[in-house]
């Protein structure tokens, strides 16, 4: 016989239910918000670095004068490197390896200049949650948030199900702010449902595919870690073994030419290289295949004679290696060029305004069944962490066209600048009086932000839309996009301070008594409760 929960036992739980919700809710926000900006990574890594805007020379010398010129630079002969050349006949190549414990990771550029700046990595990073100062506990989180979202998404479509096509359009924006919140909600999730979900399960897949195999290693493998991975990913990734005795290696060049016998469409973006002048020296060649939907190809070769140890390319792969192309290629959006990378963040946009919306109708309900300091505290929560972000992210970009580029600790500075932006919008959105104000502040704080990093960028680099040397058109379309964004945010606050103050007007009745407040976008208050009865000051 069931024991009935007791009424503080309850409470509990309930509270920590909606706690975990919101918190939740708020990192997907976070997700969403950062993956859709990090779709453009590429041109964000042209528009971050001085040396990436200039013409290359690195195709007149070859790719092995390169190396060799970086590795002369650093004075080392590391076991295991890594080589970039240039993208699309721009920048310099780039060197990173490992020596006495720390990573290296440099430009070749006169000698050797190492990595200055992380905007762009940052932003890809914080998308999946990660960082090397928490290690793989929040990157798991954030696939275990996938899966959750799958869920909602799966339950949310079960609910709303006999609705759905009247709730693909209704939108009744003069109706109270709670009823606005509920249309925008469903509005804007069924018209993203289906971009929600494949990022919900492409996202789910990318972290937890690994894991996943881990698990089948034993009962299908037999326990041959070998043999799973081959079936799983193409070629095994186990270390080689030790280093062997000096020997002639091909070089980059030559080893290129070599891995066109099996595959002439791969285009090389990395190459990682083994045991470099050794006899049992490797090399892996990864890139993109031209002419093939999300194609992608790695290729590893024995560096003494470039024969061919493994291959994963389209013409080589089965069922699983299509599968994964496609989930590796959806989420990354390697297809339709720009302006379906534009149309996806547009999608992201509209999945953040989704959950902050869901945000604010569940707690609105908490409140109206069991007024509590906590469903107010989640409320606040959600405006300061839904505009706070847009700080966050304006104050990185100016950090990063502000801190001197020569400066070592820049990198660690502007993660510092979009932790304690972040922080200060929460803070202040805790201790607001007036909660109502609260989103339209932040949001034009933002813009305001955002509106100078154009023109600081110029102080760098005269390939923006400022500067005065030769464009480059990824530095001049980051430009205009951060133009766009800033007068976006600033239309956005502008547009929602109109419409607090329209709500302000129609709150007093002609007998001058409070009339009934709506929901508001931080602070909740169920309608007919009077805000300043428990903020301390209008919502409006």
């Amino acid at each position: 016989m069931s024991k009935k929960l007791s009424r503080h036992a309850f409470t509990t739980f309930w509270d920590v239910h909606a706690w975990t919700g919101v918190i939740g809710g708020l990192l997907l926000y976070v997700m969403f918000l950062s993956g859709g900006i990090a779709l453009f990574r590429d041109q964000l890594a042209v528009w971050e670095e001085p040396i990436a805007q200039q013409r290359s020379a690195a195709a007149q010398g070859g790719l092995e004068d390169a190396l060799d010129r970086g590795l002369a630079a650093a004075g080392a002969a590391p076991e295991q490197l890594w080589f970039y050349p240039p993208k699309d006949g721009l920048g310099a190549a780039k060197l990173r390896y490992y020596a006495e414990g720390a990573e290296t990771s440099a430009w070749i550029h006169e000698g050797l200049v190492p990595e200055r700046e992380r905007l762009s990595s940052f932003l890809f990073d914080l998308h999946y949650l990660w960082h090397k100062a928490t290690g793989e506990w929040l990157y798991y989180l954030a696939g275990s948030l996938s899966v959750a979202l799958l869920l909602a998404l799966a339950t949310g479509v079960l609910i709303h199900l006999k609705d759905i096509v009247r709730q693909f359009h209704q939108f009744r924006p003069e109706k109270t702010r709670r009823v606005l919140w509920s249309d925008m909600h469903k509005v804007l999730g069924v018209m993203g449902l289906p971009f929600q979900v494949m990022y919900a399960y492409t996202g789910a897949f990318l972290v937890f595919g690994g894991l996943l195999l881990q698990v089948f290693t034993g009962p299908v493998f037999g326990g041959d870690v070998l043999r799973a991975e081959r079936v799983a990913w193409g070629m095994t990734f186990a270390q080689e073994g030790g280093p062997g005795v000096p020997a002639r290696n091909l070089t980059l060049d030559e080893l290129t030419a070599r891995l066109r016998a099996v595959e002439p469409r791969l285009k090389p973006e990395a190459f990682r290289v083994r045991h470099r002048g050794l006899d049992d020296g490797i090399v892996e060649v990864r890139g993109p295949i031209e002419g093939v939907p999300f194609g992608r190809g790695l290729v590893r070769l024995r560096a003494t004679d470039g024969a061919i140890l493994a291959a994963d390319t389209p013409s080589t792969e089965g069922a699983r290696g299509s599968v994964t192309r496609w989930i590796n290629g959806l989420h990354f959006a390697d297809f339709g060029g720009p302006v379906l990378r534009v149309l996806f963040f547009v999608m992201a946009l509209g999945t953040c305004a989704t959950i902050l919306t869901g945000n604010w109708i569940w707690v609105a309900r908490r409140e109206a069944r069991r007024a509590s300091v906590g469903n107010r505290l989640l409320a606040r929560l959600t405006a300061g962490v839904g505009a706070g972000t847009f700080v966050a992210i304006a104050a990185l970009f100016l950090a990063s066209r502000a801190f001197p580029l020569g400066w070592s600790g820049r990198a660690a500075a502007e993660e510092l600048t979009f932790v304690a932006a972040l922080g200060l919008c929460v803070a202040w959105a805790l201790a607001a009086r007036d909660g109502g104000g609260l989103f339209w502040r932040q949001l034009g704080v933002a813009g305001l932000l955002l509106l100078p990093v154009p023109a600081l960028a110029a102080r760098w680099s005269g390939a923006g839309l400022f500067g005065a040397g030769p464009k480059v058109a990824a530095v001049v379309a980051v430009d205009v996009g951060l133009l766009v964004a800033a007068a976006a945010l600033c239309a956005s606050a502008w547009a929602l301070r109109r419409a607090a103050l329209r709500r302000t007007a129609r709150r007093v009745a002609p007998d001058g008594e409070a009339a009934a407040v709506d929901q508001g976008e931080a602070g909740l208050m169920p309608e007919g409760r009077p805000a300043y009865a428990r903020s301390g000051g209008s919502l409006g």
